[in-house]
C-alpha cells in the first residue's frame, strides 16, 4: 500500500468489495470531501458504540457516480480487493507477528499500569484524613493477608515476577479495519508492474477497469444519464448524496451538508423522448413540497444512447479525462418544480 501511494501521491485508494466502493482511511475521506466536494456515506460501526444508528464511522461508501468522477479527474486508484492478496514472504510474516507481539505487550503493560494507579488511588483515599474508615481499612488488610497466605500455601504457586504476570494476563485482539498491514497485500497497477513483478489488481482509468471487468459503471444509458446529471450539478458547485430518503435519484446541497440543508431533490430523465405523464409532474411537485425542497427534473442529452457504441468508446479510453479527446457524457437541462405559497 505504501508503494501504491508513493507512485500516486495525489490519488485516493478506493477499495472494491462485491462491486461496492469503499474509502478506508480518514485522510482520504477528508481529501475527497475538502478537495472534490464528495461526501459519500459512512457505513461502519464505531468500536465503542457498536449499536449506534445516527453517527457512523469508517469505511466511507462512495456512490458509483462519485467513483466515476474521481477516476475521470485522475484522483483515484480502484483496487480489486479480491485479487490484491498474495502468499506473504517469510520476512513479511515475521514482521507482522513482531508487530502483533508488540501491540499485545503494550496493551498488557497499559492494563497493569491502570490497575496500579487504581489501587494507589483507593489506598490514598482510605488513608486520607477526612475519609478514614478504620473498619474498611481493616477488612482490606485482612483480604490482602488472606490472599498472600493462600498464594504461599498453594503447592504450584506461580512466581510473581513481572514476566510471568505479563504472560498470564488476558488481552483483547483488535482486527485492523484497513488491509495495508496484512502481509501479502499488494495492490499493483500496470505502471507499477513494469517496475515490480506481480499481477495487476489496481486501476487508474475507467478503460483499464472496464477491460479487466472490475468496474463497468456506467454501462447503460440510464447510468450514463445519472453520471451526466451528477457531473453537471457537481460542476456548478453543489454537493450531492443519494436521494432515496426524499424520493429522488439525488439530493442536492448548496454547500457542505454539515453546514447547509439540501435545496433540491433530483429525478434523472434518461433521454429527451422519455415519456413523462402529467400525474408524474404533479407527484414530483407535491413530493418537493412534502420534503420542503424544490424538485428537479434533469434531462440528459447523451452523446451516445447506444450501449454497444458507448462501451466501445469506453474501451478506447474516450471516457477518461487523461485522453486528449475525452468526451463528456452529454448535455443536461434542469426544470424546477415547486408549489407556490407552500413554504418551499
Amino acid at each position: 500500500m505504501d508503494e501504491l501511494r508513493a507512485f500516486y501521491p495525489d490519488r485516493v485508494p478506493i477499495h472494491l468489495s462485491n462491486g461496492i466502493a469503499y474509502v478506508w482511511e480518514s485522510r482520504d475521506v477528508e481529501f475527497v470531501r475538502a478537495k472534490h466536494n464528495l461526501c459519500g456515506l459512512l457505513s461502519g460501526t464505531l468500536p465503542l458504540i457498536p449499536q449506534q444508528n445516527v453517527f457512523l464511522g469508517l469505511p466511507l461508501r462512495l456512490l458509483p457516480e462519485e467513483v466515476v468522477l474521481l477516476l475521470r479527474r485522475g484522483a483515484a486508484i480502484l483496487i480489486d480487493e479480491a485479487h490484491a492478496y498474495f502468499p506473504p514472504t517469510e520476512a513479511e510474516r515475521e514482521a507482522f507477528f513482531e508487530r502483533e507481539a508488540q501491540r499485545i505487550l503494550a496493551q498488557k503493560e497499559a492494563t497493569i499500569q491502570q490497575q496500579e494507579e487504581h489501587r494507589k488511588r483507593v489506598e490514598d483515599a482510605m488513608h486520607g484524613e477526612n475519609t478514614v474508615d478504620p473498619k474498611a481499612l481493616e477488612r482490606r488488610r485482612a483480604r490482602q493477608a488472606s490472599k498472600q497466605e493462600k498464594n504461599a500455601a498453594a503447592p504450584s504457586a506461580v512466581p510473581q515476577d513481572p514476566a510471568s504476570v505479563l504472560e498470564r494476563m488476558p488481552y483483547v485482539h483488535y482486527t485492523q479495519g484497513s488491509s495495508k498491514e496484512v502481509p501479502g497485500y499488494r495492490p499493483l497497477t500496470r505502471t507499477m508492474q513494469s517496475v515490480k513483478d506481480g499481477k495487476v489488481n489496481a486501476y487508474d482509468t475507467l478503460k483499464d477497469a472496464a477491460l479487466a471487468e472490475v468496474w463497468e459503471y456506467p454501462k447503460t444509458a440510464e447510468q450514463r444519464a445519472r453520471c451526466a446529471v451528477f457531473e453537471d450539478l457537481h460542476g456548478k458547485g453543489y454537493f450531492m448524496s443519494t436521494g432515496l430518503r426524499f424520493g429522488g435519484d439525488f439530493v442536492v446541497y448548496p454547500g457542505d451538508p454539515l453546514r447547509y440543508h439540501s435545496h433540491f431533490t433530483v429525478t434523472v430523465l434518461t433521454t429527451p423522448d422519455q415519456p413523462l405523464a402529467a400525474f408524474q409532474i404533479i407527484a414530483s411537485g407535491r413530493l418537493g413540497t412534502a420534503v420542503k425542497k424544490s424538485h428537479l427534473l434533469s434531462q440528459a442529452y447523451l452523446t451516445s444512447t447506444d450501449d454497444e457504441v458507448a462501451w466501445m468508446q469506453r474501451t478506447e479510453g474516450l471516457d477518461d479525462a487523461s485522453n486528449a479527446v475525452a468526451r463528456s457524457w452529454g448535455g443536461v437541462q434542469h426544470w424546477s418544480l415547486a408549489w407556490a405559497g407552500f413554504g418551499t
